[in-house]
């Protein structure tokens, strides 16, 4: 691992990128760094631009403009430099000043950035191919962890029940008397390798199944089609790495107001739904999600962070494994965070966890959380 000869930790916190995600991940970042304690790390942001993914350093300065609207985050267009990669050298980043490049002083990454070449593991494979260090999930369990096909095919695997499903990868493939035959209506249609739920249809008339493919297509080269169920939507949160402790958070419950928990509803929409944590589930239920929460994120190899979705059967009290998300959203009202909070670890803190177990192996200098 990269490190100065500072007793604190340099963390280099990464955001943006050329995604639909891009506020939603600037937003996130935005928390992060004004929550990181500069008595323990130095901290500066790599943005990278939303529409030619140009690589921009901020240091430690504000890297972007907002309103009280999360919707409205971006990354600022002035006081940055570019980001030079140099592989081979130590250290391997710096940046352009004038005609003169400047080492950047990183040990570890924070990646808070979503959707493709971003979450979905080609950011990570990239960092740790320059041998630093990441907070979050690894190469692997983010490239998995983003493809709902296969993390459904997993956790079929380990005895994890999921809802009934169909992949298409061309509007050409899809069989609709088959699939209204196999799972009713209504179903949902979704991107497989997308965030945010971007792209996702409940659709009810099967005449409309076809539209909503190409609309998720859009998104993913991937598209899954799920039974529609009467379910309730628990989510739970994790932290740890997935040979040592893994921990998991009380569960919660979202309650849209709008038939599904859409983009609007997460981040528009300020009363898009309420979040009721606790979730009022019985202890057994309770029980299921974090265990079948520890068991996905242990088979996917997970490494500091992940949310696990489930779907709470209203008529039948089943659950079922819904999805994974390696990168979530990270704002002090996040869900993420805010499940954290009511199982007793506030945000600073939670950042401190994070941060310890990507790095506690390796670094030599003080403990981040002492």
């Amino acid at each position: 691992m990269k490190r100065s000869g500072s007793r604190k930790l340099n963390i280099c916190v990464i955001c943006g990128g050329v995604s639909p995600e891009h506020v939603v991940s600037v937003a996130s970042s935005a928390s992060v760094t004004g929550n990181l304690d500069r008595g323990k790390y130095n901290v500066c942001v790599i943005g990278i631009g939303r529409e030619k993914g140009e690589w921009r350093y901020y240091g430690d300065n504000k890297f972007y403009t907002a309103d009280e609207n999360i919707d409205s985050h971006r990354l600022k267009d002035t006081d940055w430099k570019p980001v030079i990669i140099k592989p081979g050298e130590d250290p391997v980043f710096y940046y352009q000043e004038g005609d003169s490049l400047m080492p950047i002083e990183i040990d570890a990454f924070f990646p808070v950035i979503h959707g493709d070449n971003s979450e979905d593991g080609k950011l990570q494979g990239l960092i740790e191919c320059m041998g630093y260090r990441i907070v979050g999930c690894g190469t692997l369990s983010s490239a998995i962890g983003m493809d709902k096909n296969i993390t459904k095919v997993i956790a079929q695997y380990n005895s994890i029940p999921v809802v009934p499903w169909f992949s298409y990868t061309h509007v050409e493939e899809i069989n609709v008397g088959e699939i209204v035959a196999k799972l009713g209506l209504p179903v949902f249609v979704k991107p497989c390798s997308s965030g945010s739920s971007f792209g996702i249809t409940k659709v009810k008339d099967k005449n409309e199944i076809t539209k909503a493919v190409s609309e998720a297509l859009k998104y993913s080269d991937m598209v899954l089609i799920e039974k529609a169920i009467n379910a309730r939507e628990i989510e739970v949160a994790v932290l740890g790495h997935w040979n040592t402790e893994v921990k998991t958070s009380v569960p919660g419950e979202i309650i849209p107001h709008k038939e599904f928990y859409n983009y609007e509803a997460k981040y528009v929409d300020k009363v898009g739904a309420d979040l009721v944590i606790p979730a009022k589930i019985e202890e057994k239920t309770k029980r299921l999600t974090s265990d079948y929460a520890k068991s996905i994120f242990k088979a996917l190899k997970g490494s500091g962070l992940s949310r696990i979705d489930f779907l709470l059967d209203i008529d039948t009290g089943s659950i079922y494994f819904n999805e994974v998300n390696t990168i979530p959203g990270f704002t002090v009202i996040s869900m993420y965070s805010k499940l954290w909070k009511a199982t007793g670890i506030p945000y600073s803190k939670l950042l401190d966890e994070l941060i310890n177990v990507s790095v506690k192996e390796s670094w030599q200098g003080e403990p981040v959380d002492e």
